[in-house]
């Protein structure tokens, strides 16, 4: 059965107590919490130490505990750039993702997005990409140590943001499992069903709306048509869950859309709770 959670993203300008007080308070049972080193809500760098580790697991459960949440996935994002081979990145790539996986282990999560932070543009994209793959190799072979799925993401301002980077990157790493979100592509221009080639890998799906130049506009103003994402997902026997990932804004609040995006959701996936 799939589940709809809500990400810790609809209040990425508060802090982690008050984002789960607010996507209980909208009547969300599932979280999918923010692990991106240096933005919000739990910091990869905090999970690299044993002690650091512990806190950070205790916090995350009394948090949790005290708002009747469930977290079921994560958005990861270790502190080293993920095309950044020096040894001193790889060493600390290796132990953020360990307490990663650690940490998700303690909280009974079993799947992390991984997004890929900035690009290089200093270097030729594909020898990017070799270093890139080299980085994911290694956090994979943990992950797969501790029994935890890791879903690479494309995105936007990333080694992997345009049709042809993500193509290519399919090409060099055939098992790698994918977290589908059609902002990043809609954003650029991209036609929504080109989108549709991701569906195949993907372990997890990101949703929200969005628009030409425009990573998110309020729900049902652009161009992700939902009824058609979710009919591919449910003609291809989608079984994972779906994170609803509003960005917090001063524009809007991201909290109405999520709560209207749940809902369209559960009309596709009726077996879903909230």
């Amino acid at each position: 059965m799939s589940i709809i959670a809500c990400s810790t993203s609809v209040r990425c300008g508060s802090t982690f107590e008050e984002a789960l007080a607010s996507i209980s308070s909208a009547g969300f049972r599932y979280v999918d919490i923010l692990t991106i080193d240096g933005w919000v809500h739990v910091h990869t760098s905090k999970l690299a130490t044993e002690q650091d580790l512990a806190e950070q697991i205790n916090r995350s459960k009394q948090l949790l505990a005290q708002y009747s949440l469930q977290p079921v996935a994560t958005n990861s994002g270790v502190s080293p750039q993920l095309h950044d081979r020096s040894p001193e990145a790889v060493s600390r790539r290796k132990a953020e993702t360990a307490g990663l996986m650690q940490w998700m282990k303690a909280l009974q999560i079993n799947v992390a997005a991984i997004q890929p932070r900035q690009p290089d543009r200093s270097r030729p994209w594909e020898e990017v990409l070799d270093d890139c793959i080299a980085s994911l190799q290694e956090q994979l072979e943990i992950a797969h140590a501790a029994g935890i799925r890791m879903a690479l993401e494309f995105h936007a301002n990333s080694p992997f943001e345009t049709m042809e980077q993500c193509l290519r990157f399919m090409e060099r790493m055939p098992d790698m499992p994918i977290v589908y979100d059609p902002t990043h592509f809609v954003m650029q221009g991209v036609p929504l069903e080109e989108t549709f080639v991701f569906l195949e890998r993907a372990a997890h799906v990101h949703l929200r709306d969005a628009a030409k130049d425009q990573m998110q506009v309020r729900y049902g103003t652009g161009a992700v048509d939902f009824h058609r994402v979710l009919e591919e997902l449910k003609q291809r026997g989608y079984q994972g869950g779906f994170s609803i990932e509003y960005l917090q804004t001063d524009q809007f609040d991201v909290m109405e859309d999520a709560v209207q995006l749940y809902e369209r959701i559960i009309e596709a996936f009726p077996a879903v709770t909230i």
